[in-house]
């Protein structure tokens, strides 16, 4: 079952228990912090702290519970950081190479604003780029050597009440029965406070309100974080909530297929014939808008898309995509491109797109996004009129249906082998097109497919006639002292002619 947090301000009579509580609690936890590093054993740690603090086993369990996913987190934030660094060295060695072979064509000129040799400016930024690896290398060598650090927040802020579904209520130090709430006091604080303190307390969020009764009544877990913000206390429930009834059809009935893009999603609903049905676009401007304008912009958008899937009642289809290594890469690309990637918040985009479909009762299914916009491109953009980001959300929504996609006959592309998968030619389609012709998305909607095919058909010519060139110089060179042309040369250009013709045909 997925896992729920429902926060609302702790009542004000409360707010002083928990700053006792907190200052209470933030000592222990640093105890069995530094003690669990140095490698004693867990049982024992545990035994000694509850008369040390004057606490009882449950939040004993509650600190080791904190403290063993605060360490957890931090050997994972580590692997992390390491695995970035490394995308980073791997991006640094692309661009030092690639601007080696540029500097070797480099004339020998000034540029005209700053008056300087535009070789020495190229070798300056190799240098610099070659600093830069050099920190980076060693800077993976000091994190896989050095101990993890962890950190539990700051002092005395936070307290931490874990759950069981074997206990009243869920909970034993913290008992809410969905009007008031109930804390076991601490052995170390009973002449303050006494054996158990009340207050009266009802969750703003009429859905959270609502698990958390639910919870109540099926006799499930409750765990609660009790937290200081901006001088304020607040509380956190959480708690497993049963996923909604399933109300969306089988993906063989149709699917709604999305699209995702830094600036846009493009989303696009197709029968169960795998014919388009509806299209359209959402924007997002996420840029130069605060951490809660992205978010608030994010959960309309995502909002709007299960309310569509609600409406045909059939699963929402999306790429499974990883930023993580772009973004490492980053610094090489542009300021542009750059910009465009540290504003999308691809994670939490998807983070509210589960929890919505979820709630609601709606499947989500992830596809491999290999050539989807080629596909969508080359197939449908001029076929239905659709932008370049809705055409590749027909083809993720057909994707999920397992319908093939196969190169049009009317695209020319090199010859195959027998045998290999369908998304070879669309790799052997795709260097042609991205590499060699450099066509802009625009044109493929302005162009028909028999302009296009006349483009490639164009570049063939133009490589075989650059054979044809370079074979009569040879032969000119290779040309014995009565003129004749050995026989093998005469094979190979012949082959070579041969070879592209096919190709274009």
């Amino acid at each position: 079952m997925p896992q729920r947090t429902v926060t609302t301000e702790l009542p004000i009579e409360l707010h002083q228990f928990a700053s006792d509580v907190s200052r209470l609690v933030y000592p222990a936890r640093l105890e069995y912090l530094n003690r669990l590093l140095n490698g004693e054993k867990d049982s024992l740690i545990i035994k000694e702290i509850q008369p040390k603090y004057g606490i009882n086993k449950r939040v004993a369990n509650a600190i080791r519970s904190e403290v063993k996913g605060a360490i957890s987190s931090a050997t994972e934030c580590r692997a992390h950081h390491i695995k970035n660094i490394k995308e980073r060295i791997k991006s640094l060695k692309n661009w030092i190479k690639e601007n080696q072979k540029k500097l070797k064509k480099l004339p020998k000129a000034c540029d005209i604003r700053s008056k300087r040799n535009v070789r020495v400016n190229r070798r300056f930024a190799i240098h610099q780029k070659k600093r830069q690896l050099h920190l980076l290398a060693q800077k993976v060598e000091h994190l896989k050597n050095k101990e993890i650090t962890v950190t539990l927040g700051a002092k005395n802020s936070q307290y931490y009440t874990v759950g069981s579904k074997r206990e009243t209520l869920g909970n034993q130090i913290a008992q809410y029965d969905g009007k008031n709430i109930v804390f076991r006091v601490p052995y170390a604080l009973e002449k303050k406070y006494g054996k158990y303190i009340h207050a009266s307390l009802r969750f703003e969020y009429e859905k959270g309100q609502k698990w958390l009764e639910d919870a109540i009544e099926n006799n499930r877990a409750l765990t609660y974080r009790i937290y200081a913000k901006d001088l304020r206390w607040f509380i956190a429930c959480s708690t497993d909530v049963p996923k909604a009834t399933r109300i969306s059809y089988p993906r063989q009935y149709g699917c709604l297929g999305v699209d995702i893009n830094p600036g846009i999603l493009g989303w696009t609903y197709c029968d169960p014939d795998g014919n388009l049905k509806a299209q359209g676009q959402i924007k997002l401007n996420l840029h130069s808008k605060r951490k809660n304008q992205q978010l608030a912009i994010l959960h309309d958008a995502t909002k709007k898309i299960v309310d569509l899937a609600q409406k045909y009642k059939c699963p929402i289809v999306i790429e499974k995509l990883d930023f993580s290594t772009k973004k490492a890469q980053m610094k090489e690309g542009g300021r542009k491109y750059s910009r465009m990637l540290s504003n999308f918040t691809y994670g939490k985009l998807i983070d509210f797109l589960t929890q919505k479909s979820e709630d609601t009762g709606i499947e989500l299914i992830l596809v491999n996004p290999a050539y989807s916009s080629l596909m969508g491109l080359v197939k449908y953009m001029r076929r239905y009129g659709l932008s370049d980001h809705t055409a590749a959300a027909l083809v993720l929504a057909r994707r999920a249906m397992s319908n093939s996609e196969r190169v049009p006959l009317h695209n020319a592309y090199p010859l195959l082998t027998g045998g290999k998968h369908v998304w070879t030619a669309w790799s052997a389609l795709n260097k042609k097109l991205n590499k060699k012709l450099c066509l802009p998305r625009h044109s493929y909607f302005s162009l028909s497919n028999g302009q296009l095919e006349v483009k490639l058909r164009d570049e063939f010519l133009a490589l075989s006639s650059k054979l044809k060139k370079g074979s009569r110089s040879k032969r000119q060179r290779r040309t014995s002292k009565s003129g004749s042309m050995p026989q093998a040369s005469i094979l190979t250009a012949r082959n070579a002619t041969a070879q592209i013709c096919v190709d274009f045909n």
